[in-house]
């Protein structure tokens, strides 16, 4: 199932266009990119300094890449993000998610990291939810208060 959406990544955090992840780990494939969301809400990790989701009704907004050559993308963004395949020996797990492409207004299936289930009980006590699901807008909020 993994292979067939191999080619798409739907993202929220730092592997937005511009930052410094993207620059380094997508910027390469030269990938398409479009407007996006998917379903979840969104965490502020303070200690991190990043945002992470886990399953629910709320809005993520985000961008949805397109590459022919994702798949080495992939693996090393897994590293980064401590995907091992295993929810319990991972930071962040992968999964196709549907995501809306606000471009075309299509909903396809995409690669999507997510916060574990089994650990979203830490997530609740230990960090804050961003209510936009907006990550690019929580950082300008945040870099305008004193």
């Amino acid at each position: 199932m993994y292979l067939l959406y191999i080619h798409r990544l739907f993202v929220y955090g730092t592997l937005l266009p511009g930052l410094d992840n993207y620059n380094r780990f997508l910027k390469p494939c030269d990938p398409k990119s479009f407007k996006a969301r998917a379903k979840g809400v969104m965490y502020y990790l303070p200690e991190d300094d990043y945002p992470v989701v886990v399953d629910g009704e709320g809005v993520v907004k985000g961008t949805l890449y397109e590459a022919d050559d994702l798949s080495l993308a992939l693996t090393q963004i897994d590293e980064i993000q401590k995907y091992t395949g295993v929810e319990s020996q991972s930071h962040l797990i992968r999964e196709i998610r549907d995501v809306e492409n606000l471009d075309t207004g299509e909903i396809v299936k995409a690669h999507m990291y997510l916060w574990p289930p089994s650990k979203a009980q830490w997530l609740r006590k230990h960090a804050a939810i961003i209510h936009t699901g907006d990550w690019l807008g929580f950082l300008r909020n945040k870099s305008q208060t004193p």
